[in-house]
């Protein structure tokens, strides 16, 4: 079974009214799923942040865990409904397979703790960037070089290559994203200075927690896990995958499960204000515009991969009307199962072929309303 997961939205102060590009990739992976016949998967969040440390400061009581997952239910509204799942890279579940993971690691070789050189804030020992002129934890101006014991990556297993974890490009190589991945240092440390995370202190790191860029994909190896799904495939941007993908060797496979990324683009949902004629003109029921906007919307991103021109939403608009409007034909499960059989293997041409999104929306109508 292939199972389509968001990738870990980062938490931020935001709802998914106020923003509600945050949902493309949750709303691709809950569709991907519905047409696969499967279950609505586990939403996943990303709450290992600085932002989220210095939002609420200092030290953390154990409470911490539930405070944030109070505040992510507080995104949810009519727009989004809360899942039966949430899942984040700091629950207990996810903490317990990363150690696993890095247990295993160090033993092989793939990963090291040694001491290596940081530089660090003199007056809170928040760790900060090579080029970076100011603590961004406390906003302190007197930094220093110190050693320290840190997790970081061995090279044992060499350069990043993504071809073979991207969903969907084995007609071509993603040069775009190798050229980007291919910058990152062969020695990457994996270990932060955060209040909220899965803590190192086993490991003699104490005070130290995974790096979330190596977290969100334990987070989505720690679902599939749970699920029993032998393979979990990762719905992200480019842009975001750009970031995470160097921290994530090593962190992709694990006792019969893997990881693998799928690419979408963006949607303007901030110009969506400019179709109210067009929706009046095709006389475009309520049901009808939430399919529209957080499912099909979501399918074009995954198409498309860049950023949706908004001067394309009237005749995408039109398009999706002709065909959620127009009837299956009676071979509909037929190409139902041409649809599936693309999406196992990345295509995404039948987004844009009438008479395969025809025989696939019906699947989703019903859940739409429900979600949407």
């Amino acid at each position: 079974m292939t199972l389509f997961l968001n990738g870990p939205v980062q938490k931020g102060d935001f709802t998914f009214r106020d923003l509600p590009g945050k949902a493309v990739g949750i709303r691709l992976a809950e569709a991907l799923d519905d047409m696969l016949g499967l279950p609505g998967p586990p939403h996943l969040w990303n709450t290992v942040t600085l932002a989220g440390d210095l939002r609420f400061g200092g030290d953390f009581p154990a409470e911490r865990g539930e405070f944030e997952r109070r505040t992510l239910l507080g995104k949810y509204g009519s727009e989004l409904p809360v899942p039966a799942w949430i899942l984040t890279d700091a629950d207990t579940e996810v903490g317990a397979l990363a150690l696993e993971m890095i247990d295993a690691g160090l033993t092989r070789g793939s990963l090291r703790i040694e001491r290596t050189t940081v530089r660090e804030c003199t007056a809170c020992g928040h760790m900060i960037g090579a080029v970076a002129d100011r603590c961004t934890a406390c906003g302190g101006t007197r930094l220093c070089d110190r050693q320290a014991r840190h997790l970081v990556h061995g090279t044992a297993e060499g350069r990043l290559s993504l071809s073979e974890l991207l969903h969907g490009h084995h007609r071509r190589r993603p040069r775009h994203l190798e050229a980007m991945t291919g910058q990152a240092p062969r020695r990457l440390l994996l270990s932060r200075t955060r209040s909220h995370g899965i803590r190192l202190d086993p490991f003699g790191l104490d005070g130290l927690v995974l790096d979330p860029r190596t977290g969100v994909h334990v987070a989505v190896l720690s679902a599939a896990r749970s699920i029993g799904t032998p393979e979990a495939i990762m719905t992200t941007t480019t842009h975001a995958l750009a970031h995470i993908a160097a921290h994530g060797v090593g962190f992709t496979s694990w006792e019969g499960h893997r990881l693998r990324y799928t690419l979408h683009g963006r949607i303007p949902y901030d110009t969506l204000s400019s179709l109210e004629r067009p929706y009046a003109f095709h006389r475009t029921t309520d049901r009808e515009r939430r399919m529209f906007e957080t499912r099909f919307l979501p399918l074009v991103a995954w198409h498309n991969k860049n950023r949706t021109d908004p001067r394309r939403l009237p005749p995408l608009l039109k398009y999706f009307l002709k065909v959620h409007r127009s009837r299956p034909a009676p071979e509909g499960s037929e190409r139902l199962g041409r649809v599936r059989e693309e999406i196992l293997r990345g295509g995404t041409s039948w987004v844009m072929d009438k008479h395969l999104l025809a025989s696939a929306l019906p699947e989703t109508a019903e859940r739409t309303t429900a979600v949407a």
